[in-house]
């Protein structure tokens, strides 16, 4: 039986799933759903590892995709900054702004000091670096899930054994 082929690449197309759909204003959205895309792109991660397994090699084990899914939360955490950054130095925070607009309608029912503070936070081109830093390990985390969820999804499926159901005997006189 040969080996398996590695999880590199894999896990880097994974990782680029994430790092897009978390990176790209309103796309990220999708996040909100318990990180739904970073999810994604770890299941992505074993459906592309998936498709690099032939028949003569060990099948698919809920291990690799559990490291599929950390690999690709990493390069995820590692694209997705870096895709953040340059989105936010040539377009601006249009994020913020976005967040801003859906939050207007909430305007009346805070108090004037916590609207200032948040649509300060909001306007702001900077990003803290410990924003990256959880959206890092969050990104390793559900990426690992993720990869779980993509291992039941492809797994291989198990062969039913063809049994035949017993003969009855006549009934004897």
């Amino acid at each position: 039986m040969r080996e398996k082929p590695p999880i590199l690449m894999s896990a880097l197309y994974g990782g680029l799933v994430m790092a897009v759909i978390g990176a790209v204003p309103g796309l990220n959205l999708i996040n909100c759903l318990c990180c739904a895309g970073v999810m994604l792109g770890g299941a992505a991660a074993v459906f592309f590892y998936k498709k690099e397994l032939t028949p003569d090699m060990k099948p698919l084990e809920s291990a690799d995709g559990m490291k599929l899914g950390a690999l690709a939360g990493v390069f995820g955490g590692i694209i997705g900054s870096i895709l953040t950054i340059i989105i936010m130095k040539t377009i601006g925070n249009v994020g913020g702004e976005m967040m801003l607009s859906f939050m207007e309608t909430f305007r009346d029912k805070l108090p004037p000091e916590s609207w200032e503070q948040m649509e300060a936070g909001m306007r702001s081109d900077e990003i803290p670096v410990y924003n990256l830093a959880i959206g890092f390990v969050l990104n390793i985390l559900f990426g690992l899930v993720g990869g779980l969820i993509g291992y039941q999804i492809f797994k291989p499926k198990q062969q039913m054994m063809n049994v035949q159901p017993p003969m009855q005997q006549p009934p004897q006189p």
